[in-house]
């Protein structure tokens, strides 16, 4: 519970207000279940205008280390308050800063599960995998616009990817 405080401390700054953690990434095995940099820098920039209070973080794995700095970087270029969650200390620590956020966005991934298992309110995305096979308590479900979704391809040739087909400004009002 203290850890839990002491994360939102410093995912908040120096006042209360609600935390919005941004999942990113998603196991190797579907890699389609996780939004494209540019798009979650887009995301970002949405939740900022339609949630200029709440303060926005990124979350992840080890293997999303890289890809959170390069989305914190482009995000901060263009004016987006985003803080970057620890990634490479381990599930527990994960964990912790799931918990101290209030909502999580998020595909389809661990982060997703974690986030229900941790009654935070989830608005969740899909893609390749089916929505209707995961509840979600209460929270919400985007669907990608893709004709072929869901299909559970791990590997897809299409020019247009059915991550490049969910609408962000309909994943952030849901926020």
């Amino acid at each position: 519970k203290a850890e839990v405080l002491q994360r939102r401390r410093e995912f908040s700054g120096d006042r209360e207000r609600s935390i919005i953690g941004i999942n990113t990434g998603c196991a190797a095995t579907i890699p389609y279940k996780k939004l494209t940099i540019e798009a979650h820098v887009e995301l970002l920039g949405i939740l900022q205008s339609l949630c200029p209070e709440s303060a926005l973080v990124l979350l992840g794995g080890r293997e999303d280390t890289k890809r959170n700095q390069a989305i914190a970087a482009k995000a901060r270029h263009r004016g987006v308050l985003v803080k970057e969650s620890s990634t490479g200390l381990g599930l527990r620590d994960g964990m912790i800063s799931v918990a101290a956020c209030d909502v999580v966005v998020t595909g389809d991934s661990l982060g997703m599960h974690m986030a229900l298992g941790l009654d935070k309110a989830v608005v969740a995305w899909f893609g390749p995998t089916c929505a209707h096979e995961i509840d979600l308590y209460g929270g919400e479900a985007v669907l990608t616009k893709a004709p072929c979704a869901p299909c559970w391809k791990r590997s897809c040739e299409k020019p247009l990817m059915c991550y490049d087909q969910v609408d962000l400004f309909e994943l952030a009002q849901a926020v």
